[in-house]
Formats: C-alpha cells, sequence, structure tokens
C-alpha cells in the first residue's frame, strides 16, 4: 500500500528536509506540498490524503486553525504537528484536536523515521480484520512500546534475536527476490518489525536491497541474499 501525504511548511528548507526524510521510507508518496493555510484547504478539498505533516507556524492563518478546520469537517488524515520547542500552548490545543504526534525542530531523521513507522502501525492494526488486543492499543498509543525493546539479550536497539531468527529463517526460504510482504505473510509480523530487522540485515550485508519503479506510485523495494 501506498500512502498519500500533504506537507504544509512554509520553509522552503525545512520543507525539503521534510520531503527528503519521507521519500527515504519505503510506502510513502508525497502527493502534495504547501505552505499556507488558504492552499492547504484546497489541497484537501480535492484529495483525500491520508497522512498531513503540518507546522504551526505557516502563511495566512496557523497550523492550529487548518487542524481545526479540518477537524470540523470530520477529514480523516491523521495528523502529525511539527513545532518547536516552547509552545505549550499549540501543543495542549493540539492534542485537544486529535493529533497523533509532534515533532520538535530541530529533529533528526531517526525521530522523524520514528513517527512514520508508529502512523504505519496504527494503519495495519486499525485495517486489520483481526479484533484488536489491548496490548496493541497500548503499543499504537506509545511510540516506546514496541515488543522488541523489550527483550533483555536484544542484540540492537529495538531488535531481539529471538526474532531476527525467524526473520532469517523467513528469508531462507526465499527463491530469488523477496518484499517485505513475502517475509511479513511468513513471520506473521507487522510491516513495521520486518522493515526494521530487514534494514539491520542490509546494514550487516546479509542482504541488498534495490527499488524497481513501476508507471506510477512509488517503487517497490527487493531484497536479495549475498
Amino acid at each position: 500500500m501506498v500512502y498519500h501525504v500533504l506537507l504544509v511548511e512554509d520553509d522552503p528548507m525545512v520543507l525539503s528536509i521534510n520531503r527528503r526524510y519521507l521519500e527515504k521510507i519505503p510506502g510513502f508518496l508525497v502527493l502534495g506540498t504547501c505552505g499556507s493555510y488558504e492552499d492547504a484547504i484546497r489541497l484537501t478539498s480535492k484529495h483525500t490524503y491520508d497522512l498531513l505533516l503540518v507546522d504551526v507556524n505557516i502563511q495566512g492563518k496557523s497550523g492550529l486553525d487548518l487542524i481545526r478546520a479540518l477537524r470540523k469537517r470530520e477529514y480523516p488524515a491523521e495528523l502529525i504537528m511539527i513545532t518547536a520547542a516552547g509552545e505549550q500552548e499549540a501543543i495542549r490545543i493540539g492534542l485537544q484536536c486529535g493529533i497523533v504526534d509532534y515533532i520538535l525542530k530541530p529533529f533528526q531523521f531517526k525521530r522523524f523515521e520514528k513517527s512514520i513507522e508508529a502512523f504505519v502501525q496504527r494503519q495495519e492494526l486499525l485495517h486489520s480484520s483481526k479484533p484488536i488486543t489491548q496490548k496493541q492499543l497500548d503499543q499504537i498509543r506509545s511510540l516506546d512500546s514496541q515488543p522488541e525493546d523489550k527483550e533483555d539479550d536484544a542484540i540492537d536497539k529495538g531488535l531481539a534475536p529471538s526474532t531476527l531468527h525467524v526473520i532469517l529463517e523467513c528469508i531462507d526460504r526465499q527463491q530469488g527476490d523477496f518484499t517485505v510482504n513475502d517475509i511479513t505473510s511468513l513471520a506473521n509480523l507487522s510491516h513495521v518489525s520486518v522493515r526494521k530487522y530487514l534494514r539491520y540485515l542490509e546494514d550487516k550485508q546479509v542482504i541488498e536491497m534495490r527499488l524497481e519503479y513501476g508507471t506510477v506510485g512509488r517503487p517497490t523495494a527487493f531484497y536479495r541474499k549475498k
């Protein structure tokens, strides 16, 4: 699945960074960018985005005004707000309006990626045909409650030997190139977890990745054992 994203940011440099960060994560397509309240209203009237990244300080009315307007329309996208430290009032109002996460400037890719992975996890759980457990609900409410992080013998931060062993067994069963979906279906793990372990194995040069571009949408990541 490809998630469509709107970036609302009036600083060209920050907008470029946000776009570059997002394009490093498979499965996301920046379908629109704008720097003002009016343009954001216009774009969201024409298209239903899956995710909006909104800066508090934009041209015209504020990012908070935009969020209020979207919620009044019952616009279905998830909203992540980007703001500066010390803007407690903006954070308080945003939480009341249903902001799912805040990213404080200046931020690094790791924190940005964590927020996006949490978004994917929520989407997968909320659109699953299986009943959601209390444990899963607790996990999607917290960026830091990934089950792999709780194992004492983690091989790396957020990784566990037992899960890595399952991933490696699934990779060994592959004939030729494989995708995240191939491993997900065998390992019975979320796409977020599988991508995390595949990135680790790629860093360790156990597997290699290539991108295949289609006619539309984001490229597909294919992996192969080295």
